[in-house]
């Protein structure tokens, strides 16, 4: 096992947690091959003491932002370990238990090798309290601290309450104005800087331009996108700029011009 791998990555106790019953199913398993190979002989505990079975690597596939060592870390692996007593169960568990992880898939490769096949969450917004911000993808999961990626929308208007790496946002304001955030187009979402969600009836979106979305609570969310889209074709079609479209009533929808500047604002 590379140096790398003995560096210390996390201290998420979830990650703790699920150390300590990768172990504990590590040994049951040691116990029972132990009995299979008793009854086999030596010929066969000598096979499985082949240096070609012990854990040399793990190698991660389709990762960006998570590291073998990471994945080692949280699954417990060690150069003790043999490729055939491993739980790949386990280890794809213990990933997924790491913030940026969605999905894994782990399978044994000949001489030593662990590979995990990783599907990671996608960095959406960047959800600010005060001075401190975290990234999160679009169903609330916080992905790591700080800004991941430069041009990510902001996230705010809310108490989120504890924010914690690995784990998903509480807060329900929050969460109804991810909602209604996945459900607008993917092109628009692209132009969206800031969700502002005060409250559950109050959620809107900062397009960009200037442009304020009056969306309203996370409900009847096909009728608001189905006029918010033909509000903003005619806009564009007529090249208008507008201050906000209002579409909390989709049955009633408003837009309001662009204030135009006072005359002491233009000398």
């Amino acid at each position: 096992m590379s140096e790398r791998r003995a560096q210390r990555v996390t201290t998420d106790p979830r990650i703790s947690r699920r150390r300590v019953a990768v172990a504990r199913s590590k040994r049951r398993r040691i116990a029972g091959v132990g009995a299979t190979l008793a009854a086999l002989g030596v010929t066969g505990w000598a096979a499985l003491a082949s240096p070609l079975l012990a854990v040399d690597e793990v190698r991660i596939v389709g990762a960006e932002h998570t590291t073998a060592d990471q994945v080692a870390q949280a699954a417990g692996l060690d150069s003790d370990d043999n490729l055939l007593l491993i739980s790949t169960d386990s280890i794809a568990a213990a990933a997924e238990t790491l913030p940026w992880v969605k999905r894994a898939e782990v399978d044994r490769m000949l001489p030593g090798i662990v590979r995990v096949r990783v599907k990671e969450r996608v960095p959406a917004l960047i959800l600010s309290l005060g001075a401190t911000r975290w990234t999160i993808d679009a169903r609330g999961y916080v992905l790591t601290t700080g800004a991941a990626r430069r041009g990510l929308p902001v996230l705010g208007g809310a108490d989120s309450g504890d924010v914690e790496v690995g784990a998903r946002l509480e807060n329900p304001e929050l969460l109804d104005a991810l909602t209604a955030f996945r459900s607008l187009r993917r092109n628009l979402r692209a132009d969206v800087t800031a969700v502002i969600a005060p409250s559950p009836e109050r959620i809107s979106f900062s397009l960009d331009g200037g442009t304020i979305v009056r969306f309203g609570a996370a409900e009847n969310l096909k009728a608001k996108n189905a006029v918010l889209t033909a509000l903003l074709t005619e806009l564009k079609r007529e090249q208008r700029s507008v201050a906000y479209i209002d579409v909390r009533v989709p049955t009633n929808p408003a837009v309001a011009p662009v204030a135009a500047p006072s005359p002491a604002a233009t000398g």
